[in-house]
């Protein structure tokens, strides 16, 4: 299981493949790209949640 400052650091290397909007239309592999950098950060937050509540325990 990956931490999640790793999975932030993967979402936003997949972000940075994705040039800015202005550079036109996005193609399919750009929004896969922006989809999974969504999905690892809200597991990455997911995560940290569950860290917390535990250490509220």
């Amino acid at each position: 299981m990956s931490s999640p400052t790793e999975l932030r650091s993967r979402a936003a290397g997949l972000e940075q493949r994705v040039p800015p909007i202005l550079a036109g239309p996005r193609t399919d592999d750009e929004r896969m790209w922006l989809e999974k950098a969504a999905g690892l950060r809200a597991e990455a937050d997911q995560i940290e949640a569950r860290a917390s509540r535990v250490a509220e325990k």
